[in-house]
């Protein structure tokens, strides 16, 4: 009776522990280098590229760059690739070893400080944390030619789809149809939307939502 006792709490004290290890890291570290090449599995780089439309004569920036996981991936399709943060520790280490045709610059939260006549512009898993977001959006509208490309793509987790923006924010994520009103608003059109565009509620228990914006 007491192995039995002590086997029924042993099961009842794993399982939970068990339970948790199978749900999502939400606080997983995606953005380092260590991770890049698990993030290569579920992230679609390529795709993202595809929808710049850009090629080896292309002026594009990635705002929120962090260490520089699509900024690598641009500088082999761009001519030169703004990378933009505005935390000085994040651009240290992509300067450490970053290619020629990549310019680090630092951002401010309302500006981005970009030069003119860029071709795109990508805004990756870093738009629900910009508070500034209409002032952002504005210069990115006055850096990009007639014609480019302003991509976004975030995340929003099932269960928060319908919360207010700033519950979401909160949360680090945001639903597509708040930036779809503030892109209109900046005057892009929207020429593409797909949701979800990414599924990784297996690694950060949500999906993530893809937007392409023109400046017509």
């Amino acid at each position: 009776m007491k192995v039995l006792l002590f086997l029924f709490l042993l099961i009842s004290i794993c399982l939970p522990i068990s339970t948790v290890q199978a749900q999502a890291d939400t606080y997983k570290n995606v953005y380092s280098e260590p991770a890049w090449k698990e993030r290569d599995a579920w992230q679609k780089p390529n795709d993202i590229i595809r929808k710049m439309d850009i090629d080896k004569n292309s002026l594009v920036a990635d705002v929120g760059c962090h260490e520089g996981y699509m900024t690598f991936k641009l500088a082999d399709v761009a001519k030169t690739v703004y990378a933009v943060d505005v935390d000085d520790t994040k651009l240290v280490k992509l300067e450490a070893h970053k290619p020629l045709n990549v310019k680090a610059i630092k951002g401010d939260y309302d500006d981005p400080n970009l030069p003119g006549n860029l071709d795109a512009v990508l805004i990756l898993d870093t738009y629900h944390e910009m508070k500034d977001h209409n002032e952002i959006l504005k210069n990115i509208f006055v850096a990009l030619r007639k014609g480019g490309r302003l991509v976004i793509c975030e995340p929003i987790a099932s269960s928060r789809r319908d919360l207010p923006r700033f519950e979401q924010e909160k949360k680090h994520e945001i639903a597509m149809k708040y930036v779809v009103e503030d892109l209109q608003r900046a005057g892009f059109s929207i020429s593409e939307k797909t949701d979800p565009f990414v599924d990784r509620e297996k690694i950060k228990g949500d999906k993530m939502w893809i937007i392409v914006a023109v400046k017509l």
